[in-house]
């Protein structure tokens, strides 16, 4: 029987996806099964990696019998995940702590530990990203000083995608695309940089060893064959962050090539042959060799339509929520009645970096109602993308042809709301999944069954956005008022952030 099949897991901060793709490229089945964040005090947001698990066997088995394919028929399974997820894991596989995901933000005192003792300047020049809480060096040494007991019974670090990896085969890995958010890699050589991680005083040994994202990294063990119903022997690689498979998903393969990539964090991606090292935005390989993906988002950008579904729309549907909301914001011109919206409720990395950011909506008036509230949220996420591409532009990743994909591109209105706010052209990724459609290729680049990541773009179409012109014009009013709001919250923000009720 042809292996003609390939397995696609993605990882998100919301849910587990799994995706089956035949040997067109074609996905031919999906699955998904969400699961929880717990949030806890002094910016602490774990989930359990035993959910991961979980949700990928269900998903996994699921597509294989409602597509009615055999185990046999798989060729090679890969992985994307969210990024910067810390998961301290035990000689014999145990998990000693939740993992701290990236919206984690409880290492406040190590992340000012390194700003004093270790220096931007050194990390800009070795690691090339900004230091930040939410990366995994500050939270390593938050789990250092607070679990010394579990700290020191750790045998690796796993991110969110080698610890699926590691149940599905037993090795312990981290692929080249997640090195950049450790703050302990060498951004431009590819490998842990002993000097970072003596200047943070941790353990070498505890890191896993680094694997380029499609190389295949082991094969599906026996009792991971039992738990998902995948054949024993079954190659895996290992993998890649999510939003570089989306990247690939969107044909990102050379410099210039630009992709906004839109699930729980919204995120404008611009590939270049050398890492922008600034320090100001978040720089890593992409699953490519010699390129690199220089990127930012908006850190609760689709998450933000998530909240308001589960906070403000509970009568409605769970199977058609998303499209009543869509119809509801398209009711509203654009602008939405001058109702503007921060997009920051978990706080924000580039271009603020600034924890203590919360969302606000600004200019509210009696003749607002929630379909303002909901348009305000699409153009929201749009301007700060805004923002986030023009300073790229400035650090030197100019962005050329781009295309978007992602949760958020389901959605026709928001789609005409990005191209307006940018105002520029702007395509469509065909396939609504495309982070499951680059992680395939990644995989299928992996397993041989493509000769290059060239011979991946046969499986991609795109078509462009519309744009009236009218309303573009608007937005460009309003992007002047929008980018004065943080300055003039700022410090409220951070009074707020230490007041004690």
């Amino acid at each position: 029987m042809d292996k003609q099949y390939i397995i696609s897991v993605d990882l998100g901060t919301s849910s587990c996806k799994t995706a089956l793709f035949n040997g067109e490229g074609v996905m031919v089945g999906i699955a998904s099964r969400e699961h929880k964040t717990f949030f806890g005090e002094n910016g602490a947001a774990e989930q359990d990696p035993n959910e991961w698990w979980r949700g990928a066997c269900e998903t996994i088995r699921e597509v294989l019998w409602k597509a009615g394919i055999s185990s046999q028929q798989i060729a090679v399974v890969g992985i994307d995940s969210q990024s910067s997820a810390m998961i301290p894991i035990g000689r014999d596989g145990e998990i000693l702590h939740n993992a701290m995901i990236w919206t984690d933000r409880r290492a406040v005192m190590e992340k000012k530990w390194i700003d004093i003792n270790v220096g931007q300047e050194i990390l800009t020049q070795i690691n090339g990203n900004r230091n930040d809480e939410s990366n995994i060096a500050p939270k390593l040494m938050w789990f250092k000083n607070n679990c010394p007991k579990h700290y020191r019974h750790t045998y690796k670090i796993l991110n969110a995608a080698g610890f699926l990896a590691y149940k599905l085969t037993g090795i312990f890995s981290c692929n080249l695309s997640e090195g950049g958010l450790t703050q302990l890699f060498d951004v431009e050589k590819g490998e842990w940089s002993g000097e970072l991680v003596k200047a943070c005083e941790l353990d070498m040994d505890k890191l896993p060893l680094i694997y380029q994202c499609f190389d295949v990294v082991g094969n599906i063990t026996a009792q991971a064959g039992d738990n998902t119903g995948l054949l024993m022997g079954t190659p895996v690689v290992a993998g890649a962050m999510d939003a570089v498979s989306c990247g690939l998903g969107c044909g990102i393969t050379k410099e210039g090539d630009a992709f906004i990539t839109g699930g729980t964090v919204t995120a404008l991606g611009v590939c270049t042959n050398r890492p922008v090292r600034s320090g100001s935005l978040h720089v890593y390989h992409h699953i490519v060799p010699g390129t690199w993906c220089n990127m930012a988002g908006v850190d609760f950008g689709g998450g933000n339509y998530r909240w308001f579904r589960d906070k403000f729309m509970q009568e409605f549907n769970s199977d058609s929520v998303y499209e009543e909301m869509n119809r509801m914001a398209e009711k509203v011109k654009a602008g939405a009645d001058k109702l503007l919206f921060l997009p920051t409720l978990v706080g924000q990395r580039c271009p603020q970096w600034d924890g203590s950011m919360k969302g606000v909506f600004f200019g509210i008036s009696p003749n607002h109602g929630r379909e303002h509230f909901l348009r305000a949220i699409m153009e929201g996420n749009a301007l700060t993308v805004r923002e986030i591409m023009e300073l790229l532009g400035k650090e030197g990743a100019v962005a050329k042809k781009l295309r978007i994909a992602g949760g958020i591109a389901k959605s026709n209105i928001w789609m005409k709301i990005f191209a307006e706010v940018l105002a520029r052209p702007l395509y469509l990724a065909e396939c609504e999944e495309a982070t499951a459609m680059g992680n395939m290729i990644n995989a299928a680049y992996g397993a041989g069954i493509l000769n290059s990541f060239q011979d991946g773009k046969k499986y991609l179409k795109f078509e462009p956005v519309s744009v009236e012109e009218a309303n573009a014009e608007k937005y460009d009013r309003l992007y002047g008022i929008y980018t004065k709001l943080y300055p003039a919250m700022k410090e409220q923000f951070r009074e707020l952030a230490a007041l004690q009720l």
